[in-house]
């Protein structure tokens, strides 16, 4: 949709895997998009090999993006993030966080203390340092939308993945708390809530019997593709969804509305 995102000002925390022609996130397929409809973009991961591969494909196409080496623990790497977008572009007005941490299958008593810590750190922690960054920069350019990357797991429980499922929930009630807060500065603050999908995060796990037997568990049959989560996040960003805040967008093909094969 050309002009989408005319004169917006994007910061992806955790949208590196954006090379085209390789297998892309959601945050990497909304980095794209963003671009394309007009947006400037700054992309701030870890991984400072896609990252800088993925910006420089874009600026390649004649897009304006950035990338910034950023952990989101740290709050002074959020600050920097931030600072490059205004700096560059005087304003912001998106901040999508996809940024987490791949939980061990481990039960509540083997878990290490270590392993809940990072996947909580990440996520958690990384949220909040990140929306309270982000707020004084959106509420000078008038308002902006945050869109939080949670899970189905903040919905369901398994046999594992405790740490994973709590932080997703936890997600979730903080972007409540936030849009609260911040929607006198017409701030909207939403999470995305996918389902199974093949991502970059996701492929070491999901070989092709472990998707077979997902598919199985999905009323519609399948896995998703990163481009339909990233449909999702981008309506949360983009002025389209200008009246939704505090809002969770379920994105799991019908997994958590079905008992499963009877």
């Amino acid at each position: 949709m050309t002009g989408r995102f005319e004169n917006k000002v994007a910061l992806i925390a955790g949208g590196a895997h954006a090379v085209e022609g390789e297998l892309m996130g959601f945050g990497g397929v909304a980095a794209w998009e963003i671009v394309r409809g007009g947006g400037k973009l700054v992309i701030a991961d870890i991984d400072d090999v896609s990252g800088e591969q993925s910006v420089e494909q874009m600026r390649s196409a004649g897009f304006e993006a950035l990338y910034i080496h950023a952990d989101v623990t740290s709050e002074a790497d959020w600050v920097a993030a931030v600072e490059l977008a205004t700096s560059t572009h005087g304003h912001l007005d998106i901040m999508v966080m996809v940024a987490g941490a791949p939980d061990r299958r481990e039960t509540i008593e083997s878990a290490s203390v270590d392993d809940w810590k990072r996947v909580m750190d990440v996520t958690n922690l990384g949220m909040f340092l990140g929306v309270r960054t982000v707020a004084p920069a959106m509420r000078d350019a008038g308002g902006g939308s945050i869109v939080l990357i949670s899970s189905m797991m903040a919905k369901i429980a398994g046999s594992y993945a405790n740490a994973y499922a709590a932080s997703r929930a936890g997600m979730t009630q903080f972007a409540r708390s936030a849009a609260v807060q911040l929607g006198p500065d017409n701030i909207r603050v939403n999470t995305v809530l996918p389902g199974w999908t093949v991502t970059p995060f996701t492929a070491p796990i999901f070989d092709d019997e472990t998707i077979e037997q997902l598919s199985e568990r999905v009323p519609l049959g399948r896995l998703a593709t990163s481009r339909e989560i990233a449909a999702g996040i981008l309506f949360l960003a983009s002025d389209e969804s200008s009246y939704v805040t505090g809002s969770e967008l379920l994105m799991d093909g019908g997994v958590t509305s079905w008992l499963g094969p009877q």
